[in-house]
């Protein structure tokens, strides 16, 4: 039986074939010519010298010869390279009666010092009777298991159990001229620009300062994973600071990192008037009208000086409005309560102010006229005696004597002492022979009290006043006797 068999390893592809005998009777020494096919992008390869095979210990075996890759394969840390693919490949030339087999690994990882080899497989080689080699490529891995990301280093493939049919002699020995050389050079993962990150403000809402709008200040950030901070290269119209006008603004960012790229984000402004316009001018305190005649008094608003104005005259003009009808009588003697509110020119309405309005009359200073006096000593009535009351008429705003009061006239006697029983009389309605209210022929307001002799008309200090819806027209004290 025969068996002559050249095997011939190359990664990637390699390629190599046998040539004739020799002197010795063996075939002469095939010559190994690799050639390297890398993934993309790799250098282009480097051709290896001639090298002479080296022969098998077998007087006439097959001689068994190998190559190397020169040019280096790139690989990355596996942080961000899976592995390389690559293709090594053994070509078989010369003659072989029977099959034959060898292993080899097919996938080599480096642990940041050594290469270790994994998964192996077998190659079958089918017999053959010459002619061009025959060609068993093998997929392999390699694969930068540690951190490491510069420098070079290296590996054999060496192929193992090889097996061959046939008598003793005829058996193959893989040697080194078998091994094939992979050259690394490590490499660092490639740097991935990123877009900056913007973080601007949410979409916000302010209060108008002026009629123009409002100053707003935001604060927009920038952040980059390779450049940092870029915050201060951040663009925005309307910048941070600006006057912003009534109504919704869109704010517009853009930053643009040293790789070139740009990222823009957006947020809305929206300035708003809802603060009311407030009175500048009001009332302090009651209001006091003297009655124009017997309905009462007409309160001019007008003539109060009210003013109001808006926050900032964000809205003007502004108005006033207070609930009370222009022209109506407020009694003699009323105290009315008058609610304002300020209102600018979009409507936003303040809360009420108010005033007080009281209706009054021109008292006459002289009070009672005797025979009563207004000042001590006071005048002295017996028990059951009358005791006429007469005073001036007050008057009304334009001066005018009101001598329209008598029906709605008052008097009231309180006995002056520190006993909580102390007597008082309504003297207009007590029933012992008193006079209704009536003008004199001197226009003088007249009342005749008659008193009685028993309680509730004691001996003592009484005081005595007349009063109108609430206003006092007089009063002075006497006292009775026995």
């Amino acid at each position: 039986m025969r068996n002559r068999f050249a095997f011939v390893t190359v990664a990637a592809l390699a390629t190599l074939t046998a040539c004739g005998e020799g002197p010795s009777g063996l075939p002469d020494a095939p010559e190994l010519t690799p050639e390297l096919v890398i993934t993309q992008g790799a250098p282009a390869p480097v051709w290896m010298p001639k090298v002479r095979p080296l022969l098998s210990n077998g007087v006439g075996a097959a001689p068994t010869v190998g190559g190397s890759v020169s040019t280096p394969l790139s690989v990355r840390p596996n942080s961000c390279d899976p592995g390389q693919a690559i293709t090594v490949t053994w070509n078989v030339g010369g003659n072989q009666d029977n099959p034959a087999t060898f292993e080899v690994f097919t996938h080599w990882q480096y642990n940041g010092t050594t290469w270790t080899g994994t998964v192996p497989t077998t190659v079958s080689v089918a017999p053959r009777s010459g002619g061009n080699p025959d060609s068993y490529p093998v997929p392999m891995t390699v694969v930068n298991g540690s951190a490491v990301n510069s420098g070079t280093s290296s590996f054999p493939i060496v192929p193992f159990n090889l097996l061959t049919t046939g008598p003793t002699n005829r058996q193959l020995s893989l040697g080194p001229a078998a091994n094939v050389t992979i050259f690394i050079a490590f490499e660092p993962c490639a740097v991935t620009n990123t877009p900056p990150t913007l973080v601007v403000p949410t979409d916000f809402t302010v209060e108008a300062t002026s009629s123009a709008g409002a100053l707003v200040n935001y604060v927009v950030t920038a952040t980059d994973l390779e450049d940092e901070d870029l915050t201060a290269g951040v663009s925005c119209t309307p910048a941070s600071g600006s006057t912003f006008p009534l109504g919704e603004t869109t704010v517009g960012c853009t930053v643009t990192d040293a790789g070139g790229l740009e990222t823009t984000a957006s947020f809305k402004i929206t300035v708003v008037d809802t603060t009311p316009a407030y009175f500048t001018s009001f009332p302090s305190g009651t209001i006091t009208l003297v009655a124009a005649n017997i309905s009462g008094a007409i309160l001019d608003v007008s003539s109060l000086g009210l003013t109001v104005e808006d926050v900032g005259n964000v809205s003007e003009p502004s108005t006033f409005a207070c609930d009370y009808v222009a022209g109506t009588y407020l009694a003699i003697g009323s105290t009315t309560t008058v609610d304002c509110t300020a209102s600018d020119a979009i409507g936003n309405t303040s809360a009420p102010s108010s005033f007080d309005v009281f209706v009054t009359l021109n008292v006459n200073a002289t009070g009672f006229l005797p025979p009563l006096r207004m000042e001590a000593p006071y005048s002295a009535h017996k028990r059951g005696s009358t005791i006429p009351h007469k005073f001036v008429p007050p008057s009304y705003a334009d001066g005018t004597p009101a001598l329209d009061l008598a029906a709605g006239l008052h008097l009231v006697m309180e006995q002056i002492s520190s006993e909580p029983d102390a007597s008082v009389i309504e003297a207009n309605d007590y029933g012992t022979g008193s006079s209704a209210w009536f003008l004199d022929d001197d226009g003088h307001y007249h009342f005749n009290v008659k008193t009685g002799k028993t309680s509730p008309w004691n001996v003592g200090q009484w005081q005595t006043t007349v009063s109108y819806a609430g206003i006092v027209l007089a009063t002075t004290e006497l006292s009775l006797v026995r």
